[in-house]
């Protein structure tokens, strides 16, 4: 071992018994080195694993695993000193000791700052144009093909990426790129030839995310070149920041793709036709309603979706929206789909102009409206039913909001109207607008509406006098709130129909029955007597001796009854045909 050593002695060693886990030498020039006494590395065999700095950690523990005896690997990384970061070499080997039988790991280390200074008169390939490279706006560092390491920073380098100089030089190119960046690197220098030494000349690497001291992006688009640099094969990197530009980019483009998705979430269809009257765009609700796919619409006329009859009507237009500039556009035209489906349509076109203010086509916005144009002519077929079927009832209907002023009317209870008051109302006059109601009829009505204004439902008879025949009217009137969306009433709707006809039925069956009534009070009570005197009388009659002289008295007995019976039949019919029955 002590040959091993002494062949060693002008660098740092230091000799690690594998089989006792500890130093068994340590040279001199350890503490001028790493900071550290000699004694500190032999009272802890782990103080060099600790002192490599992490980055590099694992790649000196899988070379040094990766050591069969006999072997010797070359390694260059970085050590935390107690002065701060350094770069070293190390040669490192293992051998068994000739004396003790034992496997030794033995490192000799070279402080690679001090050789660099030492070489410091190499540097003149770079030291005439370094007023080019310190001062450059651009971040340059030159690297080392072999190790990656930084060997030297500019100043915009050390600004923009916020590490000193000094820290620079303990880094690797791989320090400056975040973990999805530093995955890709090995690739990207086999795939161009930058990991061998031997390359030479310049390449562009095109877009690159860097990372500054403080963890953020920098977007960089990276060109090298080979350089000779302190006796080592290098390369010099300019990074240029394309930061800005590159957000820029990605703003517009997320601006873009929010835009079209924003575009295509419509409802609406959105079209731009060139100068031509080709279709140059069309949104996705524009081809879901039609039915087209892109290609079988992008680049064809207009007209594919008009129908034939109104293809004039669009080529008109199109030519007056091309000759006006700024001016909107709207036309209604019936669309047709690629099945042959027809969509009722509605549509605003502008036209479009290039930087110089010239045409270069139009713009359309338009919705399908075939649902709404249907519903509407539903609601119109509806109301116009429902127009007639109320038109066509001699019952009176009509509607009041909360200010008392008509909101409906239909013909029936304007023809009253009229004939109660000599005026025809209409929709928004006040219920107590001049007419022929005197003002206690018109309190009379105020009060018959005011229990509906608050949410009862009721009906009513109402009395009235027909101004030209002046005779009673009779109404039964029922009274129904309305009611909004939002369960508020808002006013009365009214139905009220004619009952005259039904009073005075009904009142000349009441005055029938009550005759009735009295007939039965007088066929009762008038006839019963008159008839028991004659069933007596006849009761006595001799019927063996007919011609006895007592039955004569009794036949003029029963003569007299008779008349009796006569005088009452004629009361009863004399009572069927008037109401002004005598009192029993």
């Amino acid at each position: 071992m002590l040959n091993h050593i002494l062949a060693a002695l002008n660098d740092c060693a230091l000799a690690y018994n594998m089989g006792e886990g500890a130093y068994t030498f340590v040279s001199k020039g350890i503490d001028d080195l790493t900071g550290y006494t000699i004694d500190a590395f032999k009272q802890d065999a782990g103080l060099w694993q600790r002192i490599v700095d992490p980055r590099d950690r694992e790649q000196v523990q899988t070379a040094t695993s990766l050591l069969k005896e006999g072997d010797t690997i070359n390694l260059s990384y970085r050590i935390v000193t107690t002065s701060g970061k350094k770069w070293v070499k190390e040669n490192r080997s293992l051998f068994t000791d000739e004396q003790t039988g034992q496997l030794i790991l033995l490192s000799v280390v070279k402080d690679t700052q001090r050789e660099e200074e030492e070489k410091y008169n190499q540097e003149q390939s770079i030291d005439g144009y370094s007023i080019l490279f310190d001062n450059n706006p651009n971040p340059m560092w030159i690297y080392e093909l072999s190790t990656l390491r930084i060997l030297k920073a500019n100043n915009a380098a050390i600004k923009i990426y916020g590490y000193t100089e000094d820290e620079f030089l303990t880094m690797t190119v791989n320090d400056v790129l975040p973990e999805v960046e530093r995955e890709r690197l090995p690739d990207f220098f086999n795939e161009n030839g930058l990991a061998k030494a031997e390359f030479y000349g310049f390449n562009h690497w095109g877009i690159w995310k860097h990372v500054n001291k403080n963890g953020e992006i920098i977007f960089a688009d990276v060109n090298g070149d080979s350089i000779r640099y302190k006796n080592n094969d290098c390369r010099i990197i300019v990074a240029t920041n394309v930061t800005e530009k590159i957000r820029s980019q990605e703003d517009l483009k997320l601006r873009e793709q929010f835009l079209n998705s924003l575009i295509d979430s419509q409802t609406n269809f959105l079209v731009r036709i060139d100068i031509n009257g080709d279709h140059t765009y069309v949104n996705k609700q524009f081809l879901k309603t039609f039915g087209y796919t892109p290609d079988e619409i992008i680049g064809k006329h207009f007209t594919k979706t008009s129908v034939f009859e109104e293809e004039e009507l669009c080529r008109n237009a199109f030519v007056y929206c091309i000759s006006h500039p700024g001016e909107v556009i709207t036309i209604s035209p019936k669309k047709v789909g690629k099945k042959g489906d027809i969509h009722d349509t509605e549509w605003e076109f502008i036209a479009i102009t290039d930087e110089n203010k010239q045409v270069i086509g139009v713009q359309g916005v338009g919705q399908d409206v075939s649902e709404r144009n249907n519903a509407q002519k539903e609601i119109t077929w509806t109301k116009n039913n429902l127009e007639a079927l109320i038109n066509n009832t001699e019952d009176l209907i009509w509607s009041i909001d909360r200010n008392n002023k008509y909101l409906y009317m239909n013909q029936a209870f304007k023809d009253t109207y009229f004939r109660l008051t000599g005026t025809i109302p209409v929709k928004g006059d006040s219920i107590y607008h001049e007419g022929g109601f005197d003002y206690n009829n018109l309190e009379k009505w105020h009060d018959l509406y005011k229990p509906a204004f608050n949410g009862t439902r009721y009906v009513a008879i109402d009395e009235t006098i027909d101004r030209v025949t002046n005779e009673v009217i009779f109404a039964e009137v029922s009274f129904n709130p309305i009611y909004n969306s939002e369960g508020e009433i808002t006013g009365v709707g009214c139905f009220a129909r004619n009952i005259t006809e039904r009073i005075k039925n009904n009142k000349a069956i009441s005055d029938q029955n009550e005759r009735l009534q009295n007939i039965a009070s007088i066929s009762s009570h008038e006839l019963r007597k008159p008839v028991a005197t004659m069933l007596g009388l006849i009761n006595i009659i001799d019927k063996e001796d007919f011609y006895n002289p007592d039955n004569k008295e009794i036949i003029e007995h029963l003569l007299t009854v008779g008349c009796e019976i006569d005088d009452v039949i004629r009361l009863i019919v004399d009572s069927s045909f008037t109401s002004n029955l005598p009192e029993n």
